[in-house]
């Protein structure tokens, strides 16, 4: 039997893109909870091992169900190991604690320093995820610069001021919740620039 042939794709279908993994960007918070339960029953070393295992089975878990390498993370936990053996090794805390201040500043100086040079580096990171307008790239980026500038100093100045307890009660209770709101906060000029995109690729097709 000759089956009917398949209706052709509307334009919509044919400019479909890749979908935003919201629920993969939240579990990058995962390494920061297992710091938090280990902390409390095994102190500050064990919790940063057990923050570094967490991240490698994050890389290998979206290496195998998303057929990609997770950057950020990547990042991140290449930077927590080496300051986290330097850490055991020498039995000095603030190598642990600056972690995330470094983690910040080298990702406000890449962010802030491709805006200056004209260039959107959030696009670099996320173009297999997202597919956005340059417009939105570009703002996307200078916001997120911002942010990890004032997360990094934030956290100089937490862990100065507290103790071990506190400076993790801190990591959170209030940082993790900022970066979770301040994603947030960013999704509707995502999805302005996913909507900028689709119209400036249909002008294209249309033309």
């Amino acid at each position: 039997m000759q089956t009917d042939p398949a209706p052709p794709a509307s334009d919509d279908q044919a400019l479909a893109r890749p979908k935003m993994k919201l629920g993969s960007m939240f579990g990058e918070i995962l390494p920061l909870a297992s710091f938090f339960i280990v902390n409390q029953s095994y102190g500050l070393y064990m919790a940063a091992v057990a923050a570094i295992a967490t991240s490698a089975l994050l890389i290998v878990i979206y290496r195998i169900r998303e057929k990609r390498l997770a950057r950020f993370i990547v990042f991140s936990t290449l930077v927590y190991a080496v300051l986290t053996a330097a850490a055991i090794f020498t039995e000095e805390k603030t190598y642990i604690k600056i972690q995330p201040s470094l983690f910040s500043f080298c990702f406000a100086a890449v962010l802030l320093g491709g805006v200056l040079r004209g260039r959107a580096m959030m696009k670099v990171f996320f173009k297999t995820q997202f597919t956005l307008s340059d417009r939105v790239w570009w703002l996307l980026s200078l916001r997120w610069g911002l942010f990890f500038l004032t997360a990094g100093l934030a956290n100089e100045m937490a862990w100065r001021a507290l103790s071990d307890d506190d400076w993790v009660l801190f990591r959170v209770v209030v940082m993790a919740p900022a970066t979770g709101l301040f994603m947030l906060a960013q999704l509707p000029l995502t999805f302005r620039g996913m909507r900028e995109f689709k119209a400036m690729q249909k002008g294209d097709i249309a033309a």
